[in-house]
């Protein structure tokens, strides 16, 4: 325990938490830049709001960097290879949730230790929350697939200071949600599009999410289709199919019926210029009534008029 308050007060004698060591344009010329190893080893889908274009994830992530004002040797110190700290006491690399709405970590800085080693690397497991952006295009429907992502960024550092580079963990959980499933698909860095040049303060972890379709086929595509089928039951082979009035009022049944299915689909979708497949079955669903009703009406009135001896075409 002395050995480990000697060890403490030596480095942090004239440590300075809130000054960083990668923030000097000598910094990392003859080494390279240093490096921030970032591992999701957690990912949790709690939320997809289409009609916001966002989702809302809760992640957990182990940091590894190197403050080189860290360092010690732990044969003079009573082979002491590693201590834990307070992260609070630590200078952190300032780390951001990039094209995201919100971004917050879970855990307390007071109570959140860090592993510093001998070597001055310094391992954190942070978990936090962020809504990140994706644009989802809804024209496949509920049968659709969106690739979505986490990002971070270092956005006080150079890429020839600080960078990110992927730790490819060895164990990952990926929890998803009842109506979509999540499938990570590995690490890239952002790209210039004007440059072509890759840039590692930037990097970006690559979701795709599957929807589960089962819910709208069950409760909306089953179910408009048995809607549409008995309505033009009772049109072709109802008792009164020749009534113009009973035909205008199972047409009105029929959308009124879709209208609050049309209204469910709103309140789910974002508004875009494409329809989706399942609003275009509902159009083609409530055209096909819409024509078996006029035709019915047709029929109706035209055999009426035979009936009384009427010819539309003499016009007696």
């Amino acid at each position: 325990l002395e050995a480990n308050q000697r060890l403490y007060i030596n480095l942090f004698k004239n440590y300075l938490p809130y000054q960083s060591p990668y923030n000097t344009g000598s910094t990392g010329m003859k080494t390279g830049p240093g490096k921030v190893f970032i591992s999701l080893q957690y990912l949790h889908l709690t939320q997809v709001i289409e009609v916001q274009m966002t989702h809302n994830q809760v992640f957990g992530m182990e940091l590894i960097w190197r403050d080189p004002r860290l360092t010690w040797d732990p044969a003079s110190n009573n082979n002491i290879s590693y201590i834990y700290v307070r992260l609070r006491d630590l200078w952190m690399p300032e780390m951001t949730a990039c094209e995201s709405s919100s971004f917050s970590g879970l855990t307390s800085e007071r109570r959140q230790k860090a592993k510093v080693n001998s070597t001055g690397h310094v391992e954190v497991f942070l978990i936090g929350h962020a809504s990140f952006i994706c644009e989802f295009a809804v024209q496949n429907f509920p049968f659709d697939q969106h690739w979505c992502f986490y990002c971070f960024a270092l956005p006080s550092y150079e890429d020839n200071e600080l960078i990110f580079v992927d730790g490819h963990p060895t164990s990952q959980s990926v929890l998803d949600s009842s109506e979509w499933k999540m499938t990570f698909h590995g690490s890239r860095y952002k790209t210039n599009h004007l440059t072509h040049k890759k840039d590692p303060t930037k990097i970006y972890f690559d979701l795709l999410l599957s929807r589960r379709s089962n819910f709208w086929i069950y409760l909306i595509i089953i179910p408009a289709f048995l809607i549409g089928f008995l309505i033009l039951l009772g049109l072709f082979f109802g008792k009164d199919r020749n009534n113009l009035n009973a035909s205008v009022d199972l047409g009105l049944i029929a959308f009124a019926s879709f209208t609050f299915i049309i209204g469910i689909l709103a309140d789910s979708l974002p508004q875009s210029e494409s329809i989706s497949i399942i609003g275009w079955y509902i159009l083609y669903e409530l055209l096909i009534i819409t024509l078996a009703i006029l035709t019915v009406s047709l029929h109706g009135a035209l055999s009426s008029a035979a009936m009384a001896g009427y010819t539309w075409w003499s016009g007696e």
